[in-house]
């Protein structure tokens, strides 16, 4: 091999004219060493060529990725600030619904409402976090407190409605208004009286309900007032109904809403038939029509 290597080569270059023809003298070592650097360079060329087209390729699909990623940003940054917009509404509703029913405006006043109160209560200053980030917490607390007050919202209903429902608020009896709450001049005495009640003008025998639910606390008769019912409801309230016919219900007897108790009636110091009804709180008398057909449960 190491003969072979040494052997020589003779090139010679014969121009047309007169020159001399030129010699050259190489080994074929030194050719297999030219030949070797090539291919070593062609190799090494190759190996960049598809390493750039590889880093071309990549470069492409990180692109695409990369506009994909955006375009599936700004669609969610929009559901999120849909949602936002969503959730702001029905927090302001349950707070104004909460606020409107009798509740307590310092829970309300927790809310982040879109300031930086939230923030300051982390102790996290506001360039900390993005835009999209403070809004998912104030969504998450504010979503959270509409769930409190929702919670609230419904036993101020109850509690408004068990209210509602003992509260004197029907017609004791088909009739007129003979003589109404206040100062009157009565037919029986000529002077001017204090009605501590509603008289209403009425049929004989006509049908007496019961305006609220409750306990016969009394039942009588006397000559100025006829046969009387009370009743004692929730809350305080106490109902009273007299110059009637007769009755047809027993002291401590539990009575419901819209009950018939008795009947109206008429008395010898008052010979029209007509209901006395009045509605006390306590001691205090109230002007009954101010919670007739008035007060919907």
């Amino acid at each position: 091999m190491d003969k072979k290597g040494r052997e020589r080569l003779t090139i010679m270059v014969i121009p047309h004219t007169d020159r001399k023809s030129l010699n050259f003298v190489i080994s074929y070592k030194t050719i297999s060493f030219f030949i070797g650097i090539i291919v070593i360079l062609l190799v090494i060329s190759a190996v960049n060529v598809l390493s750039h087209s590889g880093s071309v390729h990549q470069l492409t699909e990180l692109n695409l990725t990369n506009k994909d990623f955006i375009r599936q940003s700004s669609k969610m940054k929009e559901e999120v600030n849909s949602l936002h917009e969503t959730i702001q509404y029905y927090y302001e509703k349950i707070s104004s619904l909460y606020i409107k029913l009798g509740g307590d405006p310092s829970r309300v006043s927790k809310g982040m409402g879109g300031s930086n109160q939230f923030l300051s209560m982390q102790g996290s200053p506001q360039t900390d976090i993005t835009d999209e980030s403070f809004r998912i917490k104030e969504d998450i607390h504010n979503l959270k407190l509409s769930s409190e007050l929702s919670d609230e919202i419904i036993k101020l209903i109850k509690k408004r409605k068990s209210i509602i429902r003992n509260t004197p608020s029907i017609w004791p009896t088909k009739g007129y208004v003979l003589f109404p709450f206040g100062k009157y001049l009565s037919p029986i005495t000529g002077k001017e009286e204090m009605n501590k009640g509603l008289d209403i003008g009425s049929f004989p025998g006509a049908e007496v309900l019961a305006t609220a639910p409750g306990i016969v606390f009394d039942s009588g008769f006397s000559p100025a007032t006829g046969y009387y019912i009370k009743l004692a409801h929730r809350f305080g309230w106490k109902t009273i109904y007299s110059n009637l016919d007769r009755v047809k219900v027993k002291k401590n007897e539990k009575i419901s809403k819209g009950d018939v108790i008795g009947y109206v009636g008429k008395t010898p110091e008052n010979p029209v038939y007509h209901l006395h009804y009045e509605v006390h709180v306590g001691t205090q008398a109230l002007n009954p029509f101010s919670f007739l057909n008035q007060i919907q449960e």
